[in-house]
């Protein structure tokens, strides 16, 4: 705030300088003006009337006006002394200063002259500057307390103005400290005023709310793993506690293929963990390329056509109508996305389910349908299915990890598609919808907090 101030009164400073060089240069020229005025009445005098009206000229001069503000004088060229109030001839020619001795002798007056020669005659014509430095050093001392004023009121507003603000900041910083310490439902405060001190406010409540749904779904999610580890671990429990109490060679062996499946599909479990994680933690896209996703997708309907039909269900590819522009994404990605919507798909509409993919042109982007007619989702539970672990009916599904669909929502989010879920009647559709190659590689916009 002193650096403010003090950057003011440079400024104030500038701006007085200005103001007194104008002021006082505009009433030096008023006054040269006028000195010029009587100049050319006394040579017209002069050519009327000659050294006669010359000098009549000086004395009615010196009759209607104040001697104080006035000097005329008129010199033979050898400065000898004819007639006005000037007495004696001024050391210059054109323009110069008089000093004449005033009522009070210490102080005496300054005047701005002009010398010249009219006739075989030097004619002096002097008015004072009083009003001059008079005007001069009044608007030096408005200026001056004007300047001061202004000082004091930008140090007092600057002094209640910079209070607030540190104690809004310091508000923010103990809001900042107790989520630091795990309070993740406190909130900063946001005032009326909607200044840039509320515009903070609001996006970093914005960045704690953001925060607080990703620490519950972190912690969901781990209270999800360790419920589901440890059905397997309890049976690896049970199986080597059986391997240990036979003495049946086969049985052991038997035993411990059985523990190494659990144990594999612990591993499988872990590995998808962590892959999800990576994908919502990156936001490199030097793997990414164009992507024709109209023959992917054919290509991996001809790939899953055998494995249903093994099923009792079918699978067919939709021809697009119209051409379908390539997206911009990773390939294993995208593959991997599509595999588990048709797997999710096979595995939950049933033995005769019909299941239909096709792309299609979006806007700007492609958009990927897979459709069965299954029992589908119910719409209460569309948000759910996308959580890790989540099953609709976890005691009939032993085989599935709830896993799928949160894959598939990470790898969407990645490439900042969007996923809907919808009714086929009967049936589920879900359309995955591609985003333009400019938003994909546009870096993460900060959360946007409701005002």
């Amino acid at each position: 705030m002193l650096l403010v101030t003090a950057l003011l009164v440079v400024v104030l400073s500038l701006a007085g300088w200005l103001v007194y060089a104008r002021t006082t240069g505009a009433l030096e020229a008023e006054l040269r003006s006028r000195i010029s005025e009587d100049f050319t009445l006394m040579q017209d005098a002069q050519s009327r009337a000659g050294e006669q009206g010359l000098a009549q000229f000086i004395n009615w001069a010196l009759a209607t006006r104040s001697s104080e503000g006035f000097a005329f004088g008129m010199f033979t060229e050898a400065g000898g002394h004819l007639s006005g109030n000037l007495t004696t001839l001024p050391a210059f020619e054109g323009w110069g200063q008089i000093t004449a001795a005033a009522g009070d002798a210490s102080s005496p007056k300054t005047l701005l002259g002009y010398a010249g020669e009219i006739g075989d005659h030097i004619v002096v014509v002097a008015h004072s500057n009083g009003i001059v430095s008079t005007t001069g050093n009044t608007v030096l001392e408005a200026l001056l307390i004007a300047g001061l004023v202004i000082a004091m009121t930008s140090l007092g507003t600057g002094y209640v103005v910079s209070r607030g603000t540190s104690q809004r900041l310091h508000r923010l910083a103990q809001t900042l400290g107790s989520v630091a310490g795990g309070n993740s439902d406190i909130r900063l405060p946001v005032s009326p005023r909607n200044d840039q001190i509320d515009f903070v406010s609001r996006q970093i409540n914005g960045y704690l709310d953001r925060l607080a749904e990703l620490m519950t779904g972190m912690r969901n999610t781990a209270i999800a793993i360790a419920h589901d580890l440890k059905t397997p671990l309890n049976r690896v429990s049970i199986l080597l506690q059986n391997a240990e109490a036979t003495r049946d060679p086969d049985q052991i062996r038997s035993y411990l293929d059985k523990i190494h499946d659990e144990l594999d599909g612990l591993k499988s479990v872990l590995d998808t963990i962590l892959r999800i994680s990576r994908i919502e933690a990156s936001d490199d896209t030097s793997t990414f390329a164009q992507i024709d996703l109209t023959d992917m997708a054919r290509d991996l309907v001809q790939t899953f056509e055998p494995v249903l039909e093994e099923q009792g269900q079918t699978i067919r590819f939709i021809e697009p109508q119209a051409s379908v522009s390539p997206t911009f994404g990773d390939r294993r990605m995208l593959q991997q996305l599509i595999v588990n919507l048709i797997e999710n798909a096979g595995r939950y509409a049933g033995p005769a389910a019909r299941v239909a993919v096709s792309v299609t042109q979006g806007n700007g982007a492609p958009v990927v349908t897979i459709a069965d007619n299954g029992p589908g989702i119910p719409g209460d539970k569309r948000e759910a299915v996308f959580e890790p672990f989540f099953r609709m009916n976890p005691e009939r599904d032993e085989l599935g990890t709830g896993l799928g669909l949160a894959m598939v929502k990470a790898i969407a989010n990645r490439h900042r598609a969007t996923i809907e879920l919808d009714d086929n009647n009967p049936g589920l559709v879900v359309r995955l919808i591609l985003a333009p190659r400019a938003t994909v590689e546009m870096p993460p916009t900060p959360y946007q907090a409701t005002p």
